[in-house]
């Protein structure tokens, strides 16, 4: 009888031990359970932070871009302004300068357009007979 209790309480003691590791495992996997959607939502907030970094450090890059191109825009610009306007100058001055010549040849001109007329006039009339 006494090998009997022994062999009853190792068995009783194996079947508390296997339910004492049953608890165990179910404590892991709950452990399991959460840890993994820890870590999911960790690193979703860390993928969500990196990006919005990233964005904000392309939106300022972009800005301060924009500056410099527009300040290059605006100097390119005032240098065509400059241009367009010496070129203007030079060519009010040259069409002075062409004005002028053109009133002093309208009255010679207009005094040879009469004189082509008469003479071409009597050279017609000398032709037909008159």
């Amino acid at each position: 009888m006494a090998a009997n209790n022994v062999s009853t309480a190792r068995e009783a003691l194996l079947a508390e031990l296997l339910q004492d590791a049953d608890a165990l495992v179910r404590r892991f996997e709950q452990i399991d359970a959460s840890l993994s959607g820890k870590i999911e939502q960790a690193t979703t907030d860390a993928a969500g932070k990196a990006f919005l970094a990233a964005k904000l450090n392309f939106e300022s890059m972009m800005d301060k871009n924009a500056e410099k191109l527009t300040e290059a825009g605006r100097y390119g610009a005032a240098m065509i302004g400059t241009q367009l306007r010496s070129s203007t100058a030079q060519l009010l001055a040259a069409q002075a300068v062409f004005d002028g010549k053109i009133r002093r040849l309208i009255f010679p001109m207009i005094v040879l357009v009469f004189a082509s007329g008469a003479i071409g006039g009597f050279i017609g009339a000398k032709l037909a007979g008159a």
